[in-house]
C-alpha cells in the first residue's frame, strides 16, 4: 500500500536452469577477460559493439542505419559505408521480378543482361527483357529510393542448386543488414525462415570475402547441424571450407 516496496524484502526466488544452459559463469569470465589490461577490449571488439556486449548499450544504435555506425565507417580506414558501396546479394533473388517485389516503392535500375531496363514499382512496369532463370545481383542503394542492380552470372555448374527460397521484403531487409556493417538481429517464432536468412547471409559473405572466416555459434548442436545441412544443400560451398 502507498507504493511501499517493503513487501519485496519477504520474497524468496529460486531460478534453476539446466546445466547445459547455465552459461552465466562462462559469459562473465569472458567479459572479465576482455576488460583485463589496458585497452584489451578495444583490440578485439569494435567500439560500437562494446557497450552492447557489456550489457548497457542499445542494440538499435548498432544497426547499419544508425548514426553511430555511419560515424564509425567514416572515421575507420578500410570500412565502407553501406550507402557508398554495392552489396553482393548473390542468388538472393530468384529472378528480376523477385528483386522488384523485394523493394516496394523503389525505382529499380537494372544493368547487365536486362538491357538497362528501368523498373518502377509504383507504375508496375513489366520485365519483358529480364531473364527468368536464377541470376546473381550486386545492388547499390541510391538517394530518392533508387535501387541500382547489376546482373552477373556464375560459371555453369550442375551441382550448384543455390538459393531455392523466395524471400519476403522483410527477409531481404534482414539479408541487407547482414551484409552491411553493424549488428543484425533476426527475431521471429519458429518456422518464419530465420535459418534460411542466416544461410543466405553466410553464403553471400563467403562469396564476397572468400579469404575471411565466418564463425557460427548456435544454442545447440542440432541448430548448428541444421545450418550446415542447408549450406551444403546449396552446393556452392565446398565441405572442406566448413
Amino acid at each position: 500500500q502507498g507504493g511501499s516496496t517493503a513487501l519485496y524484502q519477504s520474497f524468496n526466488i529460486v531460478v534453476r536452469r539446466h546445466g547445459r544452459e547455465n552459461n552465466f559463469r562462462a559469459v562473465l569470465k569472458t567479459i572479465r577477460g576482455l576488460m583485463e589490461g589496458s585497452g584489451s577490449i578495444s583490440r578485439v571488439i569494435p567500439s560500437w559493439l562494446q557497450p552492447i556486449l557489456l550489457g548497457y548499450g542499445n542494440p538499435n544504435g548498432a544497426t547499419y542505419t544508425s548514426s553511430v555506425i555511419r560515424s564509425y565507417a567514416m572515421k575507420t580506414p578500410g570500412v565502407t559505408r553501406h550507402d557508398d558501396a554495392s552489396l553482393d546479394f548473390g542468388d538472393t533473388f530468384l529472378d528480376a521480378e523477385h528483386l522488384q517485389n523485394s523493394f516496394p516503392g523503389c525505382k529499380i535500375i537494372m544493368e547487365g543482361n536486362t538491357n538497362n531496363n528501368i523498373i518502377d514499382n509504383e507504375k508496375n512496369l513489366n520485365l519483358k527483357e529480364a531473364k527468368n532463370e536464377c541470376q546473381n545481383f550486386k545492388i547499390e542503394f541510391k538517394e530518392n529510393a533508387i535501387v541500382k542492380a547489376s546482373v552477373y552470372d556464375l560459371p555453369a555448374n550442375s551441382d550448384i542448386k543455390g538459393n531455392p527460397i523466395r524471400f519476403t521484403p522483410i527477409q531481404v531487409e534482414a539479408i541487407k543488414s547482414g551484409l552491411s556493417l553493424g549488428l543484425t538481429l533476426v527475431v521471429g517464432p519458429p518456422g518464419t525462415g530465420k535459418s534460411d536468412v542466416a544461410v543466405q547471409i553466410i553464403a553471400n559473405l563467403y562469396h564476397s570475402f572468400p579469404s575471411q572466416r565466418t564463425v557460427i555459434i548456435t544454442h545447440s548442436n542440432a541448430a548448428l547441424n541444421d545450418l550446415f545441412q542447408k549450406i551444403m544443400a546449396r552446393g556452392d560451398i565446398e565441405e572442406r571450407y566448413m
